[in-house]
Formats: C-alpha cells, structure tokens, sequence
C-alpha cells in the first residue's frame, strides 16, 4: 500500500524529532560535563533511531512495510517539535539546570512511548520486527536511564 502525503509527512516529523532529541541531548553533555556519557550515549542512541526511522520511512515509500498513523497527526507532532524548538532555545542559552533538563527528556521519552510510535509500522519480515523492537526498548531503556539519574540528583539534594 503506497504511502499517502500525510503519511509521508508524518513520519518526515517523526525523524525530525528523534534528530531534535539528539541535538538537544549532546547540548546537556556539553552544559552537564558530570552527566556527559549518560547524555551522549542518548544523544547517540536518538541519531541512531532517526536513521532507523529513515530506513523505515524509504521501506514503506518502496510498499515493503506498511504505516498506520492511527491517532498521530501531523497538527500534534507540529506541536511536539514546536515544543522541542523551544525547550532546544533554552537549553543552548543555559537556562536550564540539570534536574529541569531530565525532566524535559523524560517527558519526551514518555510520550514516544505513550503514543506507541513504532506500533505504527507493520510488517512481515523478521528485520522490519527487529528494528522495531530495538526502537520501543531504547525507548523504554532512555526512560529507566533518565529516571536513575533523576534518583541519583535526588540522593544528592
């Protein structure tokens, strides 16, 4: 089934999120030098699910995958990068410390997961499924991640 335009750009945003969320993730390694290899290795980890999204994304333009938006629209995500554009202002003018940059990525990482982005891709074939999987657990892993480092502030504090 062909992609229609929406689709397209639906996923278009998705993978401009995952590289905002990079981009914004190397900034607090640079601004949190203590926190640096927890950031840059989410940092990594986002430019690396864009690129899997990107793969995605040429698959399903190809018909070898197909995509369901369900209830994403192109509206919501333009609110969701909006949002990223500005907390990515803030962040490159310092103006967040490192307890309000957690919580900034954790509330990204959680709506990734409540909005089910990767159950949205469908396929048959076994390496479509793998790549899938390892886009919803690094998901799920930046959450745990993030949260331990929330706890180990909150010991210091």
């Amino acid at each position: 089934m062909e992609l229609k335009a929406h689709q397209e750009k639906i996923i278009k945003q998705l993978i401009t999120q995952e590289k905002m969320l990079s981009k914004l993730y190397g900034h607090f390694s640079q601004q949190f030098p203590e926190y640096s290899q927890f950031w840059n290795q989410l940092s990594k980890e986002e430019h690396r699910h864009a690129r899997l999204i990107q793969k995605l994304f040429d698959a399903a333009k190809k018909g070898k995958i197909f995509f369901d938006e369900g209830k994403i629209t192109t509206y919501t995500l333009n609110a969701f990068i909006s949002r990223l554009e500005h907390i990515l202002y803030k962040a490159m003018k310092n103006e967040y410390d490192i307890k309000t940059a957690l919580g900034c990525a954790m509330d990204y990482e959680n709506s990734l997961i409540e909005k089910n982005i990767f159950t949205h891709f469908d396929s048959s074939s076994d390496n479509v499924k793998r790549t899938l999987k390892i886009l919803h657990s690094e998901t799920i892993a930046h959450r745990g991640s993030i949260r331990k480092v929330q706890q180990t502030i909150a010991g210091n504090g």
